[in-house]
């Protein structure tokens, strides 16, 4: 449920706000901060409780729990905030600066506070970029994690993961009733706060078209998620692992600017009718990090996929007689493909995974599609041996919609992450209401009762963790968890993580002997069991078992820095930290 709930209508200028089935519906008007003022006062108590003054949070802690130490951390991030954040502000155009303003007032917050929070995914993206290229120079990096090894950095950021991201997409010949459906899941960070928050924001510009975004409260700009009255709708996703980030200005005429994630796909629901219009807005802009933008024509049919990163941009489109269209968080250009860097194996297999099961679900209901089969693929619960590795409903689904733009239609998942597998409720743009007319529904899909308990203590095990970096308390919900599902293998794993977190060897082994009993679908996350049981077995004196361990690891497939983590253990005995990734169960370089 929504942090702040209220029964009726709340009004505050020309703005309103009503709460319906856990979403805050927030109606704004008027001038850029005319309508963030109105949200912010309208939502101020959810604002506060909401994703954007997290961000600061969230990163900080990522910086805490990383090798820069809790002590350094403060310093550093407060330097990256100065000297990145605002490099980062400076893109931002007057008309975001005056919507951020109005939110500060309305929500009697300090300005510095919320333009910190907005300009942190751009910031974050850049730090990334600059670890990769100081400990690989050049562009020698690769995409497929199945036929190369790549390079693996021990990254600052490594707690900070919570990315990911699915859009299916199916139109014309692909749908039941030949109208397009544009379905997303929004993963990222902000377990704790984004759903509870989560507000779908109608927007009535003196500027522009009336449109709609689906975010949080405190979400001010509508770049991320959304649909206008012309009926184009707009989803992004970003592409973190890539060097292929930069403050610097583009070079060329000064009519190109660098923009923050956000900014640009505000101006595209405002001002574009066709996607030819969004298209030279895209064009008239260049980000600072690495993204792609999906926009949708309801009324032709057809997409546009327009893929970017700093230094490079490639747009195509996908016409109507295609039928379907599934994207995750991996570049199609070739060329762009070239730049990613797999920094993280679990993550990669996910992302290929969700890729490409998004796409044959697509493509096994071609003809019979519309929003329940299209919710359905959002929901679906990956590799049946596994309900993390392979999984499109993430712990990090904080989002999750369906537009049908033709109609100006919209359902919005609603409740806790992951939120595509709960009610998705209808809402309609042009009444700026629920559509009383058309069904709410929740997919059912065969989960048994005890599994999806035993994914909500998984789910608060992740926020207790990571908001609160309580290691203790994550690993008692990963207890109930596993007892609740004993055949979940990264439930296991997970369990010997927090509790090896937690100053307990002896208890995190019985974890990690768990998972190598019932096994897992990928075997280099089987290497890995051995490895972590093999490090609690070397911190508590038992080096000969705990070699065992690591030649056990090397004897399957272990992925590169798992496969240097088990030799260093085979030469001498493990010391060190335990600084886990909560959203795949993982670590990123152990």
């Amino acid at each position: 449920m929504a942090i702040d709930v209220w029964s009726g209508t709340r009004r505050h200028g020309r703005g309103e706000a009503r709460v319906h089935e856990g979403l805050y519906l927030l109606t704004v008007r008027g001038t850029p901060r005319e309508r963030g003022e109105q949200h912010g006062a309208l939502l101020a108590e959810a604002v506060k409780a909401g994703p954007i003054p997290a961000f600061r949070s969230h990163f900080e802690k990522a910086f805490g729990r990383s090798a820069l130490g809790k002590t350094l951390a403060p310093v550093a991030f407060g330097a990256l905030q100065r000297a990145v954040g605002s490099r980062v502000a400076q893109g931002l155009p007057p008309f975001a600066t005056d919507t951020i303003r109005g939110l500060a007032e309305g929500a009697r917050l300090p300005f510095e506070e919320i333009l910190g929070g907005a300009t942190m995914p751009d910031s974050f993206v850049w730090l990334v970029s600059q670890i990769i290229a100081r400990e690989q120079p050049g562009k020698a990096f690769f995409r497929r994690p199945e036929t190369v090894d790549r390079y693996a950095v021990d990254l600052a950021h490594r707690i900070g993961i919570g990315l990911g991201c699915t859009s299916a997409i199916a139109m014309g010949p692909g749908t039941a009733d030949g109208k397009l459906y544009h379905a997303r899941n929004f993963d990222y960070q902000g377990v704790g706060q984004w759903p509870r928050t989560q507000t779908v924001v109608f927007s009535d510009p003196d500027d522009g078209m009336k449109y709609l975004w689906v975010g949080a409260a405190g979400i001010c700009l509508g770049g991320i998620t959304g649909m206008n009255e012309a009926g184009l709708t707009l989803t992004v996703h970003q592409h973190l692992f890539t060097p292929e980030a930069t403050l610097s200005s583009p070079r060329g005429g000064t009519s190109v600017q660098r923009t923050p994630i956000g900014v640009v796909g505000d101006v595209i629901l405002r001002k574009a009718r066709t996607l030819d219009d969004a298209e030279a807005i895209l064009r008239m802009h260049v980000p600072f990090g690495g993204w792609t933008y999906l926009i949708t024509d309801g009324k032709t049919g057809e997409v546009l996929v327009w893929e970017e990163n700093a230094h490079r941009r490639a747009g195509f489109r996908v016409a109507k007689e295609r039928g379907y269209f599934g994207y995750a968080n991996l570049y199609l250009d070739e060329r762009l493909g070239e730049t990613e860097a797999n920094l993280y194996p679990s993550y990669w297999r996910n992302n290929q995974a969700r890729h490409d099961r998004s796409n044959a679900l697509l493509r096994s209901g071609l003809g019979g599609h519309d929003v329940r089969s299209l919710a359905g693929i959002l929901a679906d619960r990956g590799h049946p041996d596994c309900r993390v590795a392979e999984a499109l409903a993430m712990v990090v689904t904080t989002g999750s919609v369906v537009f049908r733009p033709a109609d100006g239609v919209v359902w919005v998942g609603t409740g806790e992450a992951p939120t595509s597998r709960n009610r998705f409720v209808p809402l309609r743009l042009e009444t700026r209401s629920p559509a009383e007319d058309l069904p709410s529904f929740a997919v059912e899909d065969g989960e048994s009762a005890e599994a999806r308990e035993a994914f909500g203590h998984y789910r608060e095990a992740y926020v207790a963790y990571v908001d609160d970096g309580d290691a203790a308390a994550a690993r008692l919900h990963l207890a109930k968890a596993r007892e609740l599902a004993p055949r979940e293998p990264v439930y296991h794993a997970l369990f010997g993580l927090y509790a090896l977190a937690d100053g307990d060897p002896r208890v995190a082994e019985t974890g990690f002997t768990a998972a190598i009993a019932v096994g897992h679908p990928h075997r280099q996350r089987e290497a890995a069991f051995f490895l972590w049981r093999g490090r609690c077995r070397d911190a508590t004196k038992r080096r000969d078992e705990a070699r065992a361990d690591y030649e056990a690891c090397l004897a399957r497939t272990p992925d590169p820095a798992v496969l240097r983590a088990a030799h260093a253990g085979l030469a001498k005995p493990w010391k060190g930290r335990v600084a886990i990734e909560a959203s795949l169960g993982d670590v990123v370089q152990p």
